[in-house]
C-alpha cells in the first residue's frame, strides 16, 4: 500500500503584540498571505486528504484551516494534537504511528517538523521555511511502520519559491 504524508510548517507568525504567549501568536500579513498560496499548490498534488492533523497554537491552527479550506477538506474535521505544539521527533512518530487512513496531512513548528522530515527521507538538510510543504510517501502497510528513512520525497515546496516578496 502506499501511504502519503504532506508536512507543512505553519505560515509567517505575528510578533507585533509582545503580550501574547507564544501559543497564541497569530499569522502576520505575510503568513495569510502564503498559507492560501501553499494550499493551491497542494490542490494540485493530486491527492485527497483523509486527516489534517494540527498543533493547536493559533498559528498552526490559522494555517491549518486556510490550506483546509484551499483542498477542500472541512475546517470542523481537523484534528488538533496538543502534542504538536513544538513536538520531537518521538511525539511526531507516535502520532503519525496511532493514524488509520492513507493520505494524511500534519501541521507543525520547528525545528521538530524539519527533523521529523529529515529522520523520514533525509529533507530538507538545511531549512524547512514557513509553510514549506513537504510531501513523502511510503511503501508500507500501515503507519506503525514508519523506520528511519523510509519515505521517498515527492515534492518540496515553499512560499518563496513563486514570488519575490513584497509584503
Amino acid at each position: 500500500m502506499l501511504l502519503n504524508l504532506l508536512l507543512i510548517r505553519h505560515a509567517k507568525s505575528s510578533w507585533a503584540n509582545p503580550n501574547l504567549s507564544d501559543f497564541d501568536r497569530p499569522l502576520n500579513k505575510r503568513g495569510k498571505h502564503n498559507a492560501p498560496l501553499m494550499g493551491k499548490r497542494i490542490n494540485g498534488y493530486e491527492m485527497q486528504i483523509d486527516t489534517i492533523i494540527s498543533s493547536p497554537a493559533r498559528r498552526a491552527k490559522e494555517t491549518a484551516k486556510i490550506i483546509a479550506k484551499e483542498v477542500g477538506f472541512f475546517e470542523k474535521n481537523i484534528n488538533y494534537e496538543i502534542g504538536l505544539y513544538h513536538a520531537s521527533l518521538d511525539i511526531f512518530i507516535k502520532v503519525l504511528s496511532d493514524q488509520k487512513k492513507e493520505n494524511l496531512m500534519m501541521v507543525g513548528h520547528n525545528p521538530g517538523i524539519q527533523e521529523f522530515s529529515y529522520w523520514l527521507c533525509s529533507e530538507p538538510r538545511i531549512n524547512f521555511p514557513t509553510c514549506g510543504a513537504i510531501l513523502i510517501s511510503f511503501n508500507l502497510q500501515e503507519w506503525s511502520e514508519l523506520n528511519k528513512y523510509c519515505g521517498t520525497i515527492r515534492s518540496f515546496e515553499y512560499p518563496k519559491m513563486f514570488y519575490e516578496e513584497n509584503i
